[in-house]
């Protein structure tokens, strides 16, 4: 009887069981990031410490600052031991491991938020490609079976990936240790191309770059004249004006650009992001008074540097061998120097055209109080924290460029009618006052 209770109870607890939901594993899978260069690939693999501790049978998670210190050479040998890629002839990449790092996530649902982060450089075998290679991964699911480790490409400039959206290419686990990988289906050429238009859209996207360049090019049709904007300048200064701000900017933003990217010099994205508002501010002043007139391309090529810096977020932790980081640079860079030109190709001729008429005056100064306030919003927002109402009305511009275009166009050609208009009539009326004859 007692047997039959005990087997009825059993039954009870599996249908109960069998009638709740599944719950999701709380154990954090791995993850692994690949950044596939020309001859090496870049790898980050990221292990939560419970599990790689199972694996080691070390308690890691108890105490994780200690894991490094401790632990870290036996955690090297594990990964020498336990991962690596070979070429599609078999041959083995050479694996050097570069650093370890800890990491820690605030996911309620785990039993674990303490990662460890293994960054490592894998140089292919003479004369193999990394275009196609297999992935053997043990590490973990050696004695954790239920473990699995989430494959991603990262960086693979011949398919177009440059860090911004990772692909992901496999899932690894116990049973399923090795993972082959193609990408011979890219090109360098595609993939200079992708990066072409990530430097396009990250300009025609970067309001405040393009404000910074647009608050610079408001007086360049002007000459200053006892510390006012009064004269319009020749066409040709003009254009040398223009010339000089677009060469200055882009030896500035350039030079930081490869700096950063190559990982010479790192600077805090908050604090560039202040100093980009900051050099809108100053351009924006500029614009209503000037400032620095016949300095300009030195204005542009300092706050160029800054804006590099900024730039060069899209490319960060580029590790990759010279030629893919070469290639990515000129790829990237073109683009930005591309829809750089496209915007002042659009912009500047109204300015020249209406530069002579009284009307400019108000367009320039307009300009540089948008500018200017809306420099002070982005310094109290990137500075402070404040909240900038203007976000709103900067994105419903960004988004309909050639309307705004339109709009200035359409100012440029009447004023420039209504100048043409105004001396007709003043010819005219000389021609009626001093020689009625001949306007009869």
């Amino acid at each position: 009887m007692r047997l039959n209770r005990f087997f009825a109870g059993c039954m009870l607890l599996l249908s109960i069981g069998a009638s709740l939901p599944a719950r999701a594993h709380d154990v954090p899978q791995s993850v692994m990031f690949l950044d596939i260069g020309r001859q090496t690939i870049d790898v980050e693999l990221h292990m939560p410490l419970s599990e790689l501790g199972l694996a080691l049978q070390l308690p890691l998670a108890a105490a994780p600052d200690a894991v490094i210190p401790q632990y870290g050479s036996r955690i090297d040998q594990y990964v020498q031991d336990g991962f690596q890629l070979r070429s599609r002839d078999g041959r083995t990449y050479d694996l050097s491991i570069d650093s370890l790092d800890l990491q820690r996530t605030d996911n309620i649902n785990w039993t674990s938020n303490d990662w460890l982060v293994v960054h490592a450089r894998l140089a292919a075998p003479e004369g193999a490609s990394t275009e196609v290679f297999g992935i053997d991964d043990k590490l973990i699911v050696q004695r954790v079976l239920s473990h699995e480790t989430l494959v991603y490409v990262r960086r693979d400039i011949r398919n177009g990936l440059a860090g911004d959206k990772p692909m992901p290419i496999g899932l690894m686990g116990f049973g399923k240790t090795h993972l082959d990988v193609d990408g011979s289906n890219g090109s360098w050429w595609q993939g200079f191309c992708q990066l072409l238009k990530l430097g396009m859209r990250h300009i025609a996207e970067g309001a405040d770059h393009q404000l910074f360049l647009l608050a610079l090019l408001l007086p360049a049709p002007l000459m200053a004249t006892a510390g006012r904007w009064r004269t319009p300048a020749a066409s040709c200064k003009s254009l040398r004006n223009l010339l000089g701000i677009v060469s200055g900017f882009t030896l500035g933003h350039s030079t930081t650009l490869a700096l950063a990217a190559a990982g010479w010099i790192v600077a805090p994205t908050r604090a560039v992001e202040v100093l980009i508002a900051v050099s809108i501010l100053v351009s924006s002043i500029h614009a209503w008074r000037p400032l620095f007139a016949g300095r300009e391309i030195w204005i542009a090529s300092g706050f160029g540097l800054v804006h590099g810096l900024a730039f060069a977020e899209v490319l960060s932790g580029l590790n990759f061998d010279g030629w893919s980081l070469t290639l990515s640079l000129l790829g990237f860079n073109l683009g930005i120097e591309g829809m750089q030109l496209a915007v002042v190709g659009m912009v500047f001729p109204w300015l020249l055209l209406m530069r002579t008429s009284p009307l400019y005056q108000y367009v320039r100064m307009g300009g540089a109080i948008f500018a200017g306030t809306l420099a002070v919003a982005w310094v109290l927002e990137r500075a402070l924290n404040f909240a900038n109402p203007l976000n709103q009305a900067v994105e419903t511009l960004s988004a309909h460029p050639l309307l705004v275009v339109s709009v200035l166009a359409g100012v440029a050609v009447l004023s420039r009618f209504r100048e043409m208009r105004c001396k007709t009539l003043f010819r005219y009326f000389i021609s009626v006052a001093f020689m009625p004859s001949k306007a009869w």
